[in-house]
Formats: structure tokens, C-alpha cells, sequence
């Protein structure tokens, strides 16, 4: 429990480094999608057919607003132009000014992010 609460933090940590705010849908959705990847990296072979319905699911939602909802969290985050602290956060440029990330491109970079840190440790 305590493991999964730490996990949370770190990623809540990311987030509002980047500029997704807590308050929008997305980033919660976002959350969930990172921590089940992080659990099962396998799943993001296949984002539209497990891993939306799976949060989706945990949500009580649709699939199309999970992945709706994602997009426009990532979105409001490129919008507050904090691409240097994404860079930053990742030791190198991975973006350069608009190029704003698909939802399974930003979900993955970050959970292969705490996986490599979980790793290191």
C-alpha cells in the first residue's frame, strides 16, 4: 500500500512539474494509465483495446472519454510551455517546442521513467 502511495506522489510530482493540472479529469486517468503500465509493460502493446478499458473500468466511464480526456491533460501541459522541464526531467531533449507527445508516447516515457528509477535504487 505504501509502495503504491509513494508511486502516486511521484507521479502527481510529474505532473504538476509539466503543468497538467490535478483538478482536470485527464490527469487522474493519466495516473492510472502509468500505474497499470508500470504493473503490466506488456499492455502497451495494445492501448485502445486493454489499457482504456481498463481505466475506463476503475473510472466508470467510456473508453472515448479516457482517451479524450488524456489527450486534452497532455495537451493543457504542452500549452503551458514547460517542455524544458520535460526535457530536464528526462536528462535530454525529448521534445523540442510544439511537438506535444500521443497519449500511449507520454504514458510509456514516464512509466519507463520510475521503472528505470525503481531499478536504480
Amino acid at each position: 500500500m505504501e509502495k503504491k502511495k509513494l508511486l502516486e506522489e511521484r507521479i502527481s510530482k510529474i505532473f504538476i512539474a509539466i503543468g497538467i493540472p490535478p483538478h482536470i479529469r485527464g490527469y487522474h486517468y493519466l495516473r492510472e494509465g502509468i500505474k497499470q503500465t508500470i504493473e503490466n509493460p506488456s499492455i502497451m502493446n495494445s492501448v485502445t483495446k486493454e489499457l482504456y478499458p481498463r481505466v475506463a473500468e476503475v473510472y466508470h466511464t467510456t473508453i472515448s472519454r479516457v482517451e479524450r480526456a488524456m489527450r486534452h491533460a497532455i495537451e493543457v501541459g504542452w500549452n503551458r510551455q514547460r517542455v524544458d522541464v520535460i526535457n530536464s526531467l528526462f536528462g535530454v531533449k525529448v521534445y523540442l517546442g510544439n511537438d506535444k507527445p500521443t497519449n500511449s508516447e507520454f504514458i510509456a516515457l514516464i512509466a519507463d521513467k520510475l521503472i528505470l528509477e525503481d531499478l536504480s535504487d
